[in-house]
């Protein structure tokens, strides 16, 4: 798939930052796609609807995945060179930016939607391609999946999930894994006595499929690595 850029507006911070905008549909762009339904959000703001997109994570687990790896995707795909920033106050780690062309680039080409993210979906090209779709779960899984072990007849076994409040986003997912054969299950968290919205959980369990998962989707959030190979060092290479 080719965008066509030509009616997207630059404003001036993204002029002098020589943004960038991507020509085609890449794994790297999933990859990024999955990053912002993870952690990112976007809308228009002030008296001249200013595009504004924020990338925000855990300030101490995610903190090596945002300096390593996120950084470099953002310059590769838009010749970004954010500027982090750890805020003590909120407990994140992120980057913020004020940028018509962006915001415009994924809210128009990608189909991305603004502001509260509970009816956001998967854009269709991903959902059409196996190495795209693959390319989505990694970025998807670095910023709001989790690896756990869980205790069944007196073993550990392994556990990947994947949580959102949207129900729509879960079941493309849910689809996406069905298509690339992961067995998994699919739970709602009923939240709203507390004022909450539900939860929808994805659940991938046992040792071979979370063998394959890190072999084929290769999460590089360095948390999701580390614990991995803890667990292969303590529970699998006997």
């Amino acid at each position: 798939m080719k965008f066509d850029n030509r009616l997207i507006t630059f404003n001036k911070p993204d002029l002098e930052k020589h943004l960038c905008l991507p020509k085609v549909f890449t794994p790297k762009l999933a990859e990024e796609i999955g990053l912002h339904i993870g952690d990112g959000s976007m809308n228009y703001y002030g008296l001249k609807s200013k595009g504004f997109y924020q990338l925000r994570g855990h300030i101490t687990d995610d903190k090596p995945h945002y300096y390593s790896r996120i950084r470099k995707i953002y310059k590769d795909l838009f010749n970004l060179d954010i500027n982090l920033r750890e805020m003590q106050s909120t407990g994140v780690v992120g980057f913020q930016i004020w940028s018509d062309a962006l915001v415009q680039f994924k809210h128009k080409s990608l189909g991305l939607i603004l502001g509260k993210k509970k009816e956001i979906s998967i854009p269709s090209t991903i959902l059409k391609s196996q190495e795209l779709s693959m390319a989505f779960l990694r970025g998807f899984f670095d910023t709001d999946g989790c690896l756990y072990m869980y205790r069944l007849y007196g073993k550990l076994y392994p556990r990947i999930e994947m949580a959102t409040i949207s129900g729509h986003l879960m079941q493309q997912i849910s689809d996406i894994l069905t298509n690339l054969n992961y067995r998994h299950g699919l739970y709602v968290q009923k939240r709203a006595k507390y004022g909450w919205n539900d939860l929808h959980t994805i659940h991938i369990r046992g040792v071979n499929l979370t063998k394959r998962w890190f072999e084929e989707i290769q999460p590089q959030n360095p948390k999701h690595q580390d614990k991995y190979e803890k667990l292969i060092k303590e529970n699998w290479a006997r």
